[in-house]
């Protein structure tokens, strides 16, 4: 007979059935069941009572032939098994549906609420809404399926069939039937064989919980959709790009040229060239070695090899952020990613898309598809190809472990090794090379703080390494950069223990649990070099020395300084070129020129500077000298907004309106402001991502953005009073004369009031560059493009032209009240002036006032201060002295 606990608390209706059931099962014999017998009647209950019961909830929440649908435009979001797939085949009947296929429908297709103890957990006693009894039924399956039939005892049998009572009793009121409790019935009063019962439950598999994990799940979903990118939508990016700058036919006899730099895999897909459809089987790592390295577009802001800041927008910046993503992606050993990181991903691919689009003239629709690509239906089928497709693209595979580091690398690892130990005797007998290696170092923890740590502590790293020079830590997860000396790399042992002790001092570092696993990847940086021009033999080269004038007095001083010369360079010509001669010419120095230069600048000159005074510097005329400009700063207020509770800026310009401070945060989009004294600290969420702000009045900048579009704000009420549609990409602008004067797509200036009426347009001559900041005063215009300052007239007629081989990646221009132009310049981390006459210039502020990675600049008229800005949030404010 069945024991009963808690009788009072049970509704009459289901003791009544209770009673009923024992008599249906065990009949009025007083001899007890077997265990077999047992455990055969909760088979039963489990075989032929509990999937009809999910099938029952399932369609309460879907139609048989709405399932049919979603099942037929695959959009199943859960993983389905080829046994499974057949039983979807017969949608609308379901009648074969296991409880575990119609659980995955359940819980991945987001029908419900999940349960209060999350999916895949035992709920509490209390937590009593149907999910929570979802989860009931399948941990009572599972149990009964696995438990031992020793271990049905008659107190065990009686408690879980008490406990499945209850549930379909929950069931039945949810969906105001009695469907469950009455086919509970019937299966029970059924003369069963039990021993066939016990047989199809030992077949039975249980449901797999923790393999259904949510993360698990939602994890494929984003790696396959960033993979649909970079494995469909990037390639044809790159292709585009070649057939619009080459034809095919020139491509072709250019590789010819060049065969035999060229893998065996790569002609294959290069010999197609001459076929219907030449690019299709180039991936995305050759056409970036077609584009490099036969110079087909213009070189990246940073150079090749480098990853493009935010600010950087050329086009080849777009082909190596292309090429960057791909092997960020490709070199990751595990497939998580979390939302943020998912997000940030699909905003620069969208931004790349957009940027192509504007490139082609909008003949393209690159934007669109990669958003699409972000939010489409992808079944599991689709996601375990763009998945799959991901991993074959390097193969990434655990080569070694040495606790807690574990070393991966992929096939195009394997192919350099092998390469480079191939030619290891030939390259040691030409001396000592290094190679460079990148460790993908998947860290998790504050990336920031540990490259900031990491760099900080170069030197320590280095100190007793052998063969090994770690050089730079980067972003994403966290990039190594390793010369690694050749013969390091010799064996595989050898490789492996100079990698583990390099990394040891890494971890030292870094915090990190003892139980923590590290998992790197490690991966060679391929060097290149132009194949476009064999470089002719005879060719002049012009080499400029500083030599002391007291060194030039008689011929013996001058053959011994030229012997010395000819020593030293002949130290470092190709040691293959050591049998030919090479001819020397001196030019002739032009002495008027020298008289005429001397006094025209020798009052300007330090005395170590007149020293220094050297031939190269007189035969530049024409070209603007560094001097001690009568400009000096004094240190006003330093600011860090990261630490005023404004998380993770990304500063890209500002601006100062009395006692306000501007900012313009790209990568949150909002404008930051505060005060001179770092309090009343708010920002303004905007709709579009923020460049450049000009001052309008008092109370009104005006703010160019991202996706064409220019926004006037009134910062006293943190609301945007028009919104301004222009023709092309907006960057730099000012405001000077009641308009608006804005760089429109790098090399025109429109002018236009504002309401955003247009009044005319100025087109600046760049040779080459493009303009990124400009700023209007004084009737001047100054423009600047990322190595050159040009000085210009309101018709945009050029007055001169700054440049300088120390100035290469320029961000922000300002002027003051005569004229002088301040410019941050973010490689070099400092800020240089240069005098309204484009004649003189030196470095006003360096990375030792306290410059990390300047990019805005504004100079205040009204109180003679500079404001300036840093991509990281670090602010500084100068007040400016002229002599």
């Amino acid at each position: 007979m069945l024991q009963i606990h808690n009788i009072g608390m049970m509704h009459s209706s289901v003791l009544t059935f209770i009673f009923q059931l024992s008599s249906w099962i065990f009949g009025t014999s007083n001899i007890p069941p077997t265990s077999e017998e047992r455990h055969g009647k909760l088979g039963s209950i489990v075989l032929r009572v509990l999937p009809r019961v999910m099938q029952t909830i399932l369609q309460e929440y879907i139609s048989p032939r709405g399932l049919q649908m979603k099942y037929r435009l695959k959009d199943i979001r859960t993983y389905i098994s080829e046994k499974e797939q057949s039983l979807m085949e017969k949608l609308p009947n379901m009648d074969d549906f296991t409880i575990e296929l119609c659980y995955k429908i359940l819980r991945f297709e987001n029908f419900m609420y999940e349960p209060s103890c999350k999916w895949g957990n035992v709920p509490e006693d209390s937590a009593v809404e149907i999910a929570d009894d979802i989860q009931r039924i399948i941990f009572a399956a599972n149990e009964i399926i696995s438990i031992k039939l020793a271990d049905v005892s008659e107190i065990y049998f009686e408690k879980i069939l008490k406990r499945l009572q209850e549930i379909l009793h929950r069931v039945d009121t949810f969906l105001h039937k009695d469907t469950c409790l009455n086919l509970y019935k019937i299966i029970c009063g059924l003369n069963i064989k039990y021993t066939d019962i016990l047989q199809e439950l030992v077949q039975m598999q249980q449901v797999n919980v923790a393999e259904m994990n949510d993360k698990d799940i939602e994890n494929r979903d984003r790696i396959s959709r960033v993979s649909f990118v970079v494995i469909d939508t990037f390639p044809n990016i790159l292709r585009k790009i070649i057939e619009s700058v080459i034809l095919t036919s020139d491509l072709y006899k250019m590789y010819r040229q060049h065969m035999k730099n060229f893998s065996t895999d790569q002609q294959a897909s290069l010999e197609k060239l001459k076929s219907p459809n030449p690019y299709d089987s180039m991936d995305i790592s050759l056409m970036y070695k077609l584009l490099r390295q036969f110079l087909l577009i213009k070189t990246p802001t940073k150079g090749w090899g480098s990853k493009p800041d935010n600010v950087d927008l050329k086009l080849a910046d777009d082909v190596e952020r292309i090429r960057w993503y791909r092997n960020q992606l490709a070199h990751r050993c595990s497939i998580q990613i979390g939302k943020d990181e998912f997000d940030d991903y699909f905003d620069q691919f969208t931004n790349i898309g957009q940027r192509m689009d504007v490139y082609f003239h909008q003949n393209t629709n690159y934007k669109c598809t990669i958003t699409g690509q972000k939010t489409c239906r992808m079944d599991i089928g689709m996601q375990i190809k763009y998945e799959n497709a991901l991993k074959e693209l390097e193969n990434i595979k655990l080569r070694y472990e040495k606790r807690p580091i574990k070393f991966f690398w992929g096939e195009s690892f394997d192919r350099s090794l092998t390469n480079l130990r191939s030619t290891l005797k030939d390259e040691q007998s030409a001396g000592r090379r290094k190679v460079r290696l990148q460790i993908i170092f998947q860290y998790e923890d504050d990336v920031e703080g540990t490259v900031h740590i990491l760099n900080s502590f170069k030197d320590e790293i280095n100190e007793g390494l052998i063969g090994v020079e770690f050089i730079v830590a980067t972003k994403g997860s966290i990039v190594l950069d390793v010369d690694i000396l050749l013969e390091m790399m010799e064996t595989d042992e050898i490789l492996q223990t100079s990698l583990a002790s390099f990394l040891e001092k890494i971890l030292k570092c870094i915090p990190i649990s003892c139980t923590d696993s590290i998992d790197i990847v490690l991966f060679i940086v391929e060097e290149y070099t132009s194949w476009k021009k064999s470089k002719p033999l005879g060719e002049t080269v012009f080499l400029n020395f500083n030599i002391e004038a007291q060194l030039l007095e008689t011929d013996n001083k001058m053959e011994e300084q030229f012997g010395q010369i000819s020593e030293a360079i002949s130290k470092h010509f190709n040691r293959t070129n050591y049998n030919s001669t090479a001819t020397a010419t001196f030019l002739p120095i032009s002495l008027e020129n020298i008289k005429k230069k001397e006094e025209a600048y020798a009052q300007a000159l330090t005395p170590e500077e007149n020293i220094r005074t050297t031939t190269e510097d007189f035969n530049k005329a024409q070209k603007p000298l560094k001097y001690n400009l009568p400009v000096s700063v004094n240190l006003r207020k330093q600011l860090n907004i990261q630490e005023l509770r404004i998380k993770n800026p990304n500063i890209f310009s500002c601006i100062k309106i009395g006692n306000a401070l501007v900012f313009a945060d790209f990568k949150n989009n909002r404008l930051i402001i505060c005060n001179v004294n770092s309090t009343d600290m708010h920002n303004i969420p905007l709709s579009y991502k923020p460049y450049y702000i000009t001052g309008v009045n008092r109370n009104t900048v005006a703010v160019s953005c991202y996706s064409c579009t220019i926004l006037l704000i009134d910062i006293s009420r943190c609301s945007v009073t028009r919104t301004i549609k222009t023709s092309g990409n907006c960057w730099g602008l000012s405001y000077y004369d009641n308009n608006l004067y804005v760089d429109i797509d790098y090399n025109t200036i429109h002018v236009m009031d504002l309401t955003g009426q247009e009044i005319r347009t100025t087109c600046i001559p760049l040779p080459s560059d493009d303009i990124l900041d400009i700023t209007v005063d004084r009737n001047r215009l100054v423009c600047i493009s990322v190595r050159s300052i040009y000085y210009c007239s309101l018709d945009g007629k050029l007055i001169w032209k700054f440049e300088d081989d120390e100035y290469q990646d320029l961000r922000g221009v300002t002027t003051d009240v005569e004229g002088s132009v301040y410019v941050t310049n973010y490689m070099t981390k400092t800020v240089v002036v240069i005098s309204d006459d484009g004649q003189r210039y030196r470095d006003l502020l360096t990375e030792s006032d306290g410059l990390d990675d300047p990019s805005g600049i504004y100079f205040d008229k009204n109180d003679n201060s500079l404001l300036v800005c840093h991509f990281g949030g670090k602010v500084f404010l100068f007040d400016v002295k002229k002599k």
